[in-house]
């Protein structure tokens, strides 16, 4: 009798459970559906329209050191990433196949990560790009980069041109670059 009487008296508490539970969900959904997704977060940045800072380091895959001045003459992405950063995973197929273009060079900077790891991270997306490791964080801190993925499009003749907060797409790459290309850059 006493199991019966036990379980009577949890039953409210489950659905009390259960109601909080759900509402929580609701709750979330609610705030996923109204925030603004990441990919459209083209942010304001004080290097905006400048020459772009300093920026070079080791490569990721051999001894040599890579600079962005290296890419002088083109549209760079200057792509802050990391193995451990469920944003980059997001944008990382959409990296590489920018890389694959001919629109756009990439240039990959492992942010705060171990070369082993950022390898595989990279290798998983077929990813083919110069990448320079940050691991002292010095260029990252230059650039203004708070948390990855963070992206900033270099004009051929070395101006930052846009930041981008967040994972982003070829789509998106593709219309600032035309838009710059437009505005004679």
């Amino acid at each position: 009798m006493s199991s019966v009487t036990e379980a009577v008296r949890r039953r409210p508490m489950l659905t009390v459970v259960g109601v909080l539970i759900v509402g929580a969900i609701i709750y979330f959904a609610i705030i996923a559906a109204q925030t603004k997704p990441a990919v459209d977060q083209v942010a304001p940045s004080p290097l905006l329209y400048r020459p772009a800072p300093a920026l070079s380091g080791p490569s990721l895959y051999s001894h040599s050191t890579i600079s962005l001045r290296q890419f002088r003459g083109h549209f760079v992405l200057v792509n802050y990433f990391a193995s451990w950063c469920s944003s980059c995973a997001t944008e990382e197929a959409q990296i590489a196949a920018l890389a694959r273009s001919a629109a756009v060079t990439v240039l990959g900077v492992d942010y705060d990560d171990s070369p082993g790891p950022a390898r595989r991270f990279l290798s998983l997306y077929h990813a083919h790009f110069p990448v320079l490791q940050d691991s002292n964080g010095a260029n990252s801190l230059r650039w203004g980069v708070s948390a990855p993925p963070e992206s900033f499009l270099i004009a051929p003749n070395g101006i930052v041109l846009a930041k981008i907060v967040g994972p982003t797409t070829v789509r998106i790459v593709d219309a600032l670059v035309t838009l710059a290309q437009q505005k004679g850059y």
